[in-house]
């Protein structure tokens, strides 16, 4: 009883001040039906806003749900697409007659600011997923690959990283080169080996190709620059990822069932093996 006493003592001022400040705006908010009015659509804008802003971040993280959803019917859709199969088979259920076999998983680790970067994945070997195996942006876009795998996680090398490559044609072309990350700029790539005389234009679509990972015509990018290399043989041309490396959750993962064997034949004649750093 003497604390709450000494309390009162203590705040007395402050809480004569709410008082009379509760007071002053009960007087003033029945003093005409004007004020009356300001004030009930001032604090139904307020409530509004509130309610909105709850609302808005219920849909956020539902509408990551249903991305995940959505992702998991693409990801059996694709495998029945490449072979007639039951819906519901997994990576590891069956590669009897198909080439590839797709499925999802999202990401729990990224980086994007080093020389080599890399993602982690929320799928290991319990869940049928094995090195070398392509990794694709919720849109199809060209990601990374799994380098390594525990039972329950895998590191995925990124196409932001110096040991990256892939082989890229141009949309409608027959040309064809090698895509790396030079380091810089983590919304682009380049890519090079293409003939000075082809015709390359500001936008053209850019399209995996020769690849043992990642399946035939996945979207890289499109064109945002064409230079000439310094001996005037090719052109030099960026790359504007299709994939949002800054915002990868969600993720589609592609199993080439021949990998192994091409892998063994080719070795690192692969158009997307590893680059030598010198």
């Amino acid at each position: 009883m003497y604390r709450l006493v000494r309390f009162f003592k203590r705040y007395y001022a402050v809480f004569l001040f709410v008082l009379l400040e509760a007071g002053a705006i009960s007087y003033y908010a029945n003093s005409t039906s004007y004020t009356r009015a300001t004030l009930l659509a001032g604090a139904a804008r307020v409530t509004g806003g509130i309610e909105g802003f709850f609302a808005s971040a219920g849909d956020y993280f539902s509408l990551r749900r249903e991305n995940a959803v959505l992702l998991e019917r693409l990801a059996e859709a694709e495998t029945r697409l490449h072979a007639a199969i039951p819906a519901g088979d997994t990576l590891a259920a069956r590669t009897d007659g198909m080439k590839y076999l797709f499925g999802t998983a999202k990401v729990v680790s990224n980086s994007i600011a080093r020389q080599d970067n890399f993602f982690v994945i929320d799928k290991g070997t319990a869940d049928g997923i094995e090195e070398n195996m392509a990794v694709l942006s919720p849109e199809g876009a060209v990601a990374g690959y799994v380098r390594r795998h525990s039972d329950h996680y895998a590191v995925c090398m990124s196409v932001l990283n110096g040991s990256f490559s892939i082989g890229g044609r141009l949309k409608g072309s027959e040309y064809f080169g090698s895509v790396y990350w030079d380091g810089t700029d983590p919304r682009e790539m380049t890519m090079v080996d293409i003939p000075r005389y082809a015709d390359v234009k500001r936008g053209d679509t850019v399209l995996s190709a020769y690849s043992l990972r990642f399946p035939p015509d996945c979207f890289i990018g499109t064109v945002a620059s064409v230079s000439e290399s310094p001996d005037g043989i090719y052109h030099v041309i960026k790359i504007r990822l299709g994939a949002k490396m800054n915002a990868l959750s969600d993720v589609l993962l592609v199993k080439y069932t021949d990998y192994e064997e091409l892998e063994t034949l080719a070795g690192e004649h692969f158009s997307d093996a590893d680059k030598k750093k010198k």
